[in-house]
C-alpha cells in the first residue's frame, strides 16, 4: 500500500496511474458500507467504504463524468481504515459496474500529494488532472515499442497495391503493399528515398487493430522484418496497432536516446 503521509516521486505516481485505470478524489460518505445491492450483506465490513467522488484524476471515457456521485471502495488489505468525512486519493480498479460503481482500492495518496496536478488541469476544460502523466505513460510505450521494431522511419505513403496472395483460412492477413519515400531514418537497414513495407488489410479480430496505411499519409513508421516467402514482396511489414505515430513523435524516441 502507498504511504499515505508524503507526495510520491514522479516516478511513483506514473507507476499508479499506470496500474489503476480509474484515481479519483473522494470523501468517506459511509464505512463499512456499500451503495450496491450486487454486494451482499456479508460482504459488508470495515474494509468497505462509501465514498464521494469530488474529482476524477483519470479514468475510462465512460467514467470521466463520476465527480458528485458515490462508489463502493473496498479498501486495500494493508491499508487504514477510513472514518466518515476522511478525504484521500483513490487509485483503484473495477470490482461491479451495474446498478452502481464498485471498485477495489489499489493504492491511497493524501489529497495534498495531487493539489499541483489538480491545479495545473484547471486551466484546460479538456484535461483531467493526470492527462499529462497518462501522456507520459503512452510516450514511454511507444518509445519501448520502438526499440523493438526492426527499422524505424518518417515517411509518406505514394502508392498502395493490393498483393493478391491467397487466404486459406478465416484469419488470413490479405497482406496490401505500401509504397513509401522515407525522409527520415532513425534507425534500421533503410535509406532515404523510395521503400515499401506490408500490412495486413484483413478485419478478422487478429488484425484489424493494425492500422491500414492511406495515401498521401506521413507519418512515424514502426516496422518488423518480414520473415518467409513474404520477404520477396517487401522487407519490412506493419504488425501491431502502435506501429504507425504521427511525425512528432519522433521528438519522444530522440530524446530518451
Amino acid at each position: 500500500m502507498t504511504d499515505t503521509t508524503q507526495a510520491p516521486s514522479n516516478d511513483k505516481l506514473t507507476e499508479l496511474v499506470r496500474r489503476a485505470p480509474l484515481s479519483f478524489v473522494g470523501t468517506v460518505t459511509r464505512a463499512g458500507g456499500t451503495s450496491l445491492a450486487a454486494i451482499p450483506v456479508e460482504a459488508h465490513n470495515e474494509r468497505t467504504a462509501v465514498v464521494r467522488v469530488d474529482e476524477v484524476l483519470h479514468a475510462p471515457e465512460a467514467f470521466r463524468q463520476l465527480a458528485g456521485g458515490e462508489v463502493t471502495v473496498q479498501l486495500a488489505a494493508d491499508g487504514e481504515l477510513m472514518e466518515v468525512g476522511t478525504a484521500a486519493v483513490f487509485f483503484t480498479e473495477g470490482m461491479v459496474y451495474g446498478d452502481g460503481l464498485g471498485v477495489v482500492e489499489v493504492a491511497r495518496l493524501p489529497v495534498s500529494a495531487v493539489l499541483r496536478h489538480i491545479s495545473l488541469a484547471a486551466t484546460s476544460a479538456d484535461e483531467l488532472p493526470f492527462s499529462s502523466v497518462q501522456r507520459k505513460i503512452r510516450n514511454q510505450d511507444i518509445a519501448a515499442h520502438a526499440a523493438e521494431a526492426d527499422a524505424v522511419v518518417v515517411g509518406t505513403v505514394v502508392g498502395l497495391e493490393d498483393l493478391g496472395l491467397a487466404g486459406f483460412s478465416e484469419h488470413a492477413p490479405h497482406w496490401w503493399r505500401a509504397a513509401v519515400e522515407i525522409s527520415i531514418v532513425e534507425h534500421g537497414e533503410l535509406e532515404i528515398g523510395p521503400s515499401t513495407f506490408l500490412y495486413p488489410s484483413s478485419t478478422d479480430i487478429r488484425w484489424r487493430e493494425v492500422p491500414n496505411p492511406q495515401a498521401g499519409q506521413e507519418a512515424l513508421w514502426l516496422l518488423h522484418e518480414t520473415e518467409g516467402d513474404l520477404a520477396g514482396y517487401a522487407p519490412f511489414r506493419l504488425l501491431h496497432h502502435d506501429d504507425v505515430q504521427p511525425v512528432q513523435k519522433l521528438a519522444v524516441l530522440q530524446e530518451g536516446a
